[in-house]
């Protein structure tokens, strides 16, 4: 890989990330590549900038002092820290950047607001890249150079983890003080699969066994979770699904009372009757007159 190809490559991209309730504006994404003595003069930003140093040595100089980061070390500026970065001896120097803003879009708090609070609150000093936030950069950089499918939201991610790699090496690896979204409760969830399975199943006249199958469940356990979630049967709630299709399709399309039958997986217009006529007291080709009268 060319990697100067690749990071102009990388630069060009336009990334936006949405990290919970924060949105990160990557401003630039790049490697920066320097021989000899070199010097770039004391300024700021009002953005968080990332420098990994890659290879080489730089003198970093702060108003409150200063330091030397090394290969394998990276720093943070915070927004409104000046600093000014400088060559140590004549030597080759890579680092690898990335500079980005972050928008809150609500006052809640998350874990994107825990990772801006760890980087905000943290000093500008060299910290050891123990989370491997450069590897991902590097990753980042392939995707851009090679492009292969899925490249763009790939190096969103990679970005996403380079910020929080970033985060937990200058927290020191602290344990986690916020709390995150976790699944309803057990049977919950499960509940939203066996239905959601019966949905997108329905035209194949599937039984309780199938459902249970499907879950790794014994049919005793899904019909426990369906009968404390609806109060009735498993076999109640595949009827309920299929006759709500059937009404959407009596009341929204076109097809004929009998091909309906066939898409629910009846066997025959008669036994789709049958079935329409035992839960609703009358035919379904009544239901779709009513329909058409209202």
């Amino acid at each position: 890989m060319d990697i100067v190809k690749a990071s102009k490559k990388l630069s060009e991209l336009d990334i936006q990330i949405a990290m919970d309730n924060i949105v990160v504006d990557i401003l630039w994404f790049r490697v920066m590549i320097l021989d000899g003595m070199w010097n770039i003069s004391r300024h700021t930003h009002s953005s968080f900038e990332f420098h990994f140093v890659s290879s080489g040595a730089c003198e970093v100089v702060l108003d409150s002092g200063g330091f030397v980061a090394k290969a394998g070390e990276f720093y943070v500026t915070a927004p409104g820290v000046y600093h000014q970065q400088r060559s140590v001896g004549d030597g080759h120097y890579v680092e690898y950047s990335i500079n980005c803003d972050f928008k809150k879009l609500n006052e809640g708090f998350s874990e994107a607001c825990g990772i801006l609070d760890a980087l905000s609150s943290a000093r500008c000093m060299p910290v050891k890249d123990i989370y491997n936030a450069i590897e991902y950069f590097y990753r980042a950089l392939e995707e851009a150079y090679h492009q292969k499918i899925g490249f763009y939201n790939n190096i969103k991610c990679l970005a996403a983890i380079i910020i929080a790699m970033a985060a937990r090496a200058v927290s020191k690896g602290n344990e986690s003080t916020y709390d995150v979204p976790l699944k309803a409760k057990e049977d919950d969830y499960r509940f939203t699969i066996i239905r959601k399975f019966i949905e997108d199943n329905i035209a194949n006249n599937i039984t309780t066994v199938d459902v249970a199958n499907y879950m790794h469940l014994s049919h005793k356990q899904v019909c426990r979770i369906v009968r404390r979630k609806t109060g009735g049967s498993t076999k109640d709630l595949i009827d309920r699904i299929k006759l709500d299709r059937a009404k959407s399709l009596l009341k929204d399309t076109r097809l004929s009372i009998k091909e309906i039958a066939s898409v629910l997986g009846f066997s025959s217009e008669y036994y789709f009757n049958q079935f329409f006529k035992r839960k609703e007291g009358y035919p379904p080709g009544v239901y779709r007159n009513n329909i058409k009268n209202v």
